[in-house]
């Protein structure tokens, strides 16, 4: 019985977690309804199919709404457009949120949708983080505080897919570190048809599919997986081909610029680091130099000010994008777990940043981190690294204070 009640209580806590991180999503961007930009990408045109490139790409969950409800009898979609248009608790509890009638049950099935995508995300990589981490605790906690934080990385833009990315990223990790091949080679055109960045993720799997399988099989499945990917791909693009916008955008020149400032910014640690034992008061004045420089550029349109940029995630205000506390905390969970993983780990967290990095200094915004996706799947290994770590150091602590 305890065993059941503790299983229970781990899925009430899961629900919970989840359900608040939907929520501070939700506030803010819903499914991008009263956006300024609503007829590049808002749910409405994504229904229609009149979205943007390459908004307009990521079509599964809505391609699961429409099915759903093509297979419903006449009558049972009367009664249930009905039944949401009179007690409509979306509309209720978000102003924001206007659904049109036409399609009232899909947004719903989306909605809930991309709830369940989240909430499963958080049991695979809780699977992950254990069997990496031989820690129960530590792989429990990881990912609930990766879940926790997600709309703050959701502050530039965030969609309902994005939900769905998660999932598929956990999926794929998971059957690669198993040797499940033929799992992730099925469900590959599932996750190319959510968003085409998992082409790109299937790369990252090289070093954990070598965990379990010979160079040549492993070349042969991720090889298979990228051409199943590029032929679900392909009619996609070219379906929607006479829409607005472009497969991608170019903003290379800003995210040069940006780059360089976050270079900077790791070059003043290792500037305080070299001299604080010699000199604390130096290192503090390095570093006093940076903040009062980032104060001094942040009135600037572009691209300093992100740094003093703040919004309002979870209905409170605090930093967005690469906002300095932020990045200072992800640099050091990095920092401080990289040690603990293996070569292969290693190797598909290089690789993985080694695939996005170009990809977003081309195409994306470097300081929208969402787009940093592909690392996702590591940031949430090392979260429990660093945990397994914390909490084997307060046992030790613990053990001789007892003693």
């Amino acid at each position: 019985m305890s065993k059941f009640m503790n299983k229970l209580l781990l899925i009430f806590m899961v629900f919970v977690i989840s359900a608040a991180t939907f929520e501070g999503f939700f506030v803010k961007w819903s499914f991008r309804d009263s956006d300024l930009s609503a007829e590049r990408f808002s749910f409405e045109v994504m229904y229609d199919g009149t979205a943007h490139r390459p908004f307009v790409h990521r079509q599964l969950l809505i391609s699961i709404s429409k099915g759903a409800v093509e297979v419903l009898p006449y009558e049972t979609k009367e009664i249930l457009r009905d039944k949401i248009h009179d007690d409509n608790f979306l509309s209720y509890k978000f102003r924001h949120v206007d659904i049109k009638d036409k399609f009232l049950i899909e947004y719903y099935i989306v909605y809930f949708l991309s709830f369940a995508c989240l909430f499963a995300s958080v049991f695979v990589w809780r699977r992950i983080c254990i069997d990496l981490t031989e820690s129960p605790l530590a792989g429990t906690l990881a990912p609930l505080a990766f879940t926790i934080i997600f709309p703050y990385l959701e502050t530039n833009g965030g969609y309902f897919y994005d939900f769905s990315e998660l999932l598929f990223f956990s999926l794929a990790t998971l059957f690669a570190l198993r040797g499940h091949y033929l799992a992730l080679i099925f469900m590959t055109p599932l996750a190319e048809h959510n968003k085409e960045s998992f082409f790109f993720f299937l790369l990252t799997l090289y070093p954990l599919l070598r965990r379990t399988q010979t160079l040549r099989k492993t070349i042969i499945i991720i090889g298979v997986s990228m051409l199943l990917a590029l032929l679900t791909y392909l009619p996609v693009v070219s379906r929607f081909a006479d829409n607005g916008g472009g497969t991608v955008e170019i903003h290379f020149l800003g995210n040069v610029i940006v780059c360089l400032v976050l270079v900077y910014f790791f070059g003043v640690y290792l500037l305080c680091k070299k001299f604080y034992a010699k000199s604390p008061l130096l290192s503090y004045a390095f570093f006093a130099v940076f903040v009062v420089m980032m104060f001094v550029f942040r009135g600037s349109d572009f691209p300093l000010n992100f740094f003093d940029d703040f919004g309002h995630t979870y209905s409170v205000i605090g930093g967005e994008r690469v906002f300095l506390l932020h990045m200072a905390f992800i640099f050091w969970i990095v920092k401080s777990a990289w040690k603990f993983l293996d070569q292969s780990l290693k190797n598909y967290a290089l690789l993985a940043l080694a695939i996005n990095m170009p990809l977003i200094v081309l195409f994306g915004l470097v300081y929208e981190l969402r787009n940093w996706s592909l690392t996702y799947p590591t940031f949430i290994i090392l979260i429990a690294f660093y945990l397994k770590d914390k909490l084997k150091e307060a046992e030790l602590y613990r053990r001789n204070n007892n003693d």
